[in-house]
């Protein structure tokens, strides 16, 4: 009998990193042989104003029926009170607790203590940031992307320098706006001043000049892994996130002067980071990663049955 998996985000698909993860995941594991439902505000009562969102989201998804499922799988630290509603939860961390404090200041740093109660309630914690990984103790499982669909996306004809994400403070927007206007040339800032398929903003990471990830904080960026497929080189702010793939990516502390240098200086060393960046991204297609959560998810099954069997 198949093994039943309750995958638990507010969004699925769409723009979000985290919710093409979860997407990507629930279909890996059904290819795997696994039942996997999902949880998100298509599907769960909540209110959809700011500041609202992820409270009413939690109440939404905390009366649901998670009893019919082997395990649940929590995809936002701000989810873990759900734990109490399963005793088999897995809690995966995508952008780090700092990020609260870098979002929502003292109010997200009075946050990062409860939370961090009750998830560890979890009967196992990984994160998609292998830095806050090994801070925290918790397991590395990476990000990921589909290479298969990345690969059937013709280039756009145009070149430019591409910006991709939200706006908020964490992402850091109006940083990537002054470079812009400094460096002169041919721009799309998707998530901000562009809302765009998929699809597009894939075509247009096949042709640019370069990807700017200027953000205060990051776990593990989607569009990243994306550039990385696409061969279009990335200058990332110099923080923990990217330290490790320092050999696919430049990195500058993120301010106009240091990120200027780096793009000035970026044909020396482009053909390096982006041979680099085609060898790391092999080890992050859907499939790879979905068999290393069918591993945890088997060995925590595992663990619960012995447990059982010793009472």
């Amino acid at each position: 009998m198949a093994r039943r998996i309750l995958l638990v985000n507010p969004t699925y698909g769409g723009a979000s990193g985290s919710g093409r993860h979860v997407q990507l995941l629930s279909r890996g594991l059904k290819e795997e042989g696994f039942d996997v439902d999902q949880v998100s505000i298509s599907n769960t009562w909540y209110i959809n104003l700011p500041m609202m969102r992820s409270a009413s989201f939690l109440l939404g998804s905390f009366v649901r029926d998670f009893s019919d499922y082997d395990l649940v799988h929590l995809h936002n630290p701000k989810l873990s009170p759900l734990t109490l509603r399963h005793e088999r939860m897995i809690l995966t961390v995508h952008g780090g607790l700092m990020e609260l404090s870098h979002k929502y200041g003292r109010l997200g740093e009075a946050l990062i203590k409860p939370l961090r109660y009750m998830m560890n309630r979890a009967s196992a914690i990984t994160s998609v940031m292998l830095w806050e990984a090994r801070r925290n103790g918790w397991i590395w499982i990476p990000n990921m992307i589909d290479l298969d669909a990345i690969e059937k996306v013709p280039p756009e004809a145009d070149e430019r320098v591409l910006f991709v994400g939200r706006n908020d403070r964490v992402k850091n927007y109006p940083l990537f706006k002054r470079l812009v206007q400094a460096i002169g040339e041919p721009y799309k800032a998707f998530g901000v001043e562009e809302v765009a398929p998929w699809e597009r903003v894939i075509s247009y990471m096949k042709s640019a000049k370069c990807l700017f990830i200027t953000s205060l904080w990051e776990g593990m960026p989607t569009s990243m892994l994306e550039a990385w497929a696409c061969k279009c080189p990335v200058i990332a702010a110099d923080i923990e996130a990217f330290r490790p793939f320092r050999d696919a990516v430049v990195t500058a502390e993120p301010n106009l002067t240091t990120m200027l240098t780096a793009y000035r200086q970026l044909d020396s060393v482009k053909e390096a980071i982006v041979k680099r960046g085609l060898e790391y991204v092999k080890e992050f297609d859907y499939r790879v990663v979905t068999r290393k959560y069918a591993r945890l998810y088997e060995s925590v099954l595992s663990s619960a049955v012995a447990e059982g069997t010793s009472t």
